[in-house]
């Protein structure tokens, strides 16, 4: 007898204690809706940017390379 599962990780959402979900509150509070003023346009959001470097830092992650493999493994 075999069960088959469905995961919808659309639906998934972290638990209410999580540190992302006070992460993504104070970086809504902030409120960074500025456009850029020089140069070419952002390719990435203030503040996905923001928030990511922030879960990473309570990670203990400071090097931008395991910034980057944190993101790539997690969100990607």
């Amino acid at each position: 007898m075999s069960a088959h599962y469905t995961l919808n990780i659309k639906d998934w959402q972290p638990k209410n204690n999580h540190p992302v979900n006070i992460i993504n509150k104070v970086v809504e509070m902030i409120g960074l809706e500025e456009k850029y003023i020089f140069g070419r346009p952002r390719k990435y959001d203030l503040r996905s940017l923001l928030k990511l470097t922030l879960f990473a830092y309570s990670k203990g992650i400071f090097s931008s390379r395991q910034i980057s493999e944190l993101a790539e493994e997690n969100f990607c």
